[in-house]
């Protein structure tokens, strides 16, 4: 039994000691294999934290040891861009108008499995430095005349023209802007029947689907007077309820409601939308006297100055066949009345770079709305700075050009060169 004992004693110490030689030439293999040490990747451009505009160009630095083979993705914001498989290790991008930062990737991927990483980030472009720059910001809509949209181009293909004097170029990018966009609708008392107030909730609801994830928007409301029912937030909770809890009552303050939204959102930076719906001319629930403070020429000339582009949604069968009052001019006088509905909310979008469209009933709201939708998500952005530099407050027609292509261009029509004002905020009172 003694005996039994020792043998199993030394099988033991000599399993100790085997293990422990295992274990030491392990590591000596470990040693003599080649040390993955030496693999690294890093950003050479953009550096981190740097504001880039425009296109650019992504420089990596690669280091792969001797013996083994390579591949690097790039990433930008969460999406793959390209796959470099050999040097040079760089990539051509555009940066976008620098309204927004980007987050920048490169997986190194070795052919023995293992990977090294190097990240980067970009910043937005401050506030003070979009006002020293002072650039004229376009978001054209190109379409064949067949209706489709076209997204292909590049800055070569557009021409600019100010005062009938061509522009240099100087940003370009088929990157979107973020949106701050208005909501802006119609609740007076006309708004109740046929179910159209139901209807235009229900567009309005299903549109802010089609909002992005930077995007933000706000909710007004018009009757007899302007109200903000829910501020800029990117709470689709909070902006749902609001276009839920509209109700139809009153008159209606058109112009005014078109007036202070512009001037509400012209302190934000991005893309300034205002959506309007609307079924009426601008008038008192008394039908005897006009409904806003603002005529339709300072509502114009306040989206303008606010860089605001209208769309604008009519609500009805026969808008090119009713007019606006001249409240200058009794009625039955010569002129009393002046331009259709039509027209109208024509003039408003089409000067200010967006569209108008109409809808006969309200069931075809919801394809207004989409049509509103797909038009900001196929926007070029366009920055110049003028020729001219003196900022007179004189306004100076813009037209955006495709020489040599037959293709249709919505985009605003010009601008106020006033000075641009710093810091400040609009309240819900303006």
């Amino acid at each position: 039994m003694a005996r039994c004992r020792s043998v199993r004693v030394r099988l033991k110490r000599a399993k100790r000691a085997l293990g422990a030689m295992a274990l030491l030439a392990g590591l000596l293999c470990a040693a003599a294999r080649p040390a993955h040490a030496d693999a690294t990747i890093a950003f050479d451009a953009p550096r981190n934290l740097a504001t880039v505009l425009g296109p650019s160009t992504i420089e990596l630095n690669v280091s792969i040891p001797p013996g083994l083979a390579g591949e690097v993705d790039v990433i930008v914001d969460g999406t793959l861009l390209v796959t470099l498989r050999e040097p040079p290790w760089t990539v051509p991008w555009d940066a976008g108008d620098g309204s927004r930062g980007h987050q920048l990737e490169a997986v190194l991927r070795l052919s023995d499995g293992s990977e090294q990483r190097a990240r980067s980030r970009t910043t937005a472009l401050r506030i003070n430095q979009v006002e020293e720059v002072d650039l004229i910001n376009l978001y054209p809509i190109l379409r064949t005349r067949g209706g489709s949209y076209v997204t292909d181009l590049t800055r070569e293909d557009f021409r600019i023209l100010e005062d009938g004097v061509p522009q240099r170029i100087s940003h370009f990018s088929t990157e979107g802007k973020p949106l701050r966009i208005a909501i802006v609708l119609d609740t007076s008392f006309t708004m109740s029947r046929d179910r159209k107030l139901e209807n235009a909730q229900k567009a309005a609801l299903g549109f802010l689907e089609a909002l992005g994830m930077e995007d933000l928007a706000m909710v007004v409301v018009f009757s007899d007077n302007v109200s903000v029912a829910q501020d800029l937030t990117d709470d689709r909770e909070l902006l749902s309820a609001a276009i839920a809890g509209t109700e139809a009552r009153g008159g209606t303050a058109l112009y005014d409601a078109i007036w202070r939204t512009s001037k509400k959102l012209e302190r934000h930076e991005g893309r300034r939308v205002l959506v309007l719906l609307s079924d009426g001319k601008d008038e008192a629930s008394n039908g005897f006297e006009p409904g806003s403070l603002h005529t339709l020429g300072e509502a114009v000339d306040r989206a303008l100055r606010s860089e605001v582009m209208v769309f604008s949604i009519g609500l009805g069968k026969r808008l090119d066949q009713e007019y606006a009052r001249q409240w200058s001019r009794p009625l039955g006088q010569a002129g009393a009345h002046g331009d259709s509905l039509k027209d109208i909310l024509m003039r408003v979008a089409e000067t200010t770079g967006g569209r108008a469209l109409f809808s006969p009933s309200p069931g075809q709201l919801r394809k207004a709305f989409k049509e509103v939708a797909d038009d900001l998500r196929n926007q070029y952005s366009l920055g110049y700075s003028s020729s001219d530099p003196q900022r007179d407050g004189a306004w100076r027609e813009v037209r955006v050009e495709t020489p040599g292509k037959d293709l249709t261009v919505i985009s605003r029509k010009g601008y106020f060169a006033t000075p641009r004002e710093r810091g400040g905020s609009i309240s819900s009172s303006d």
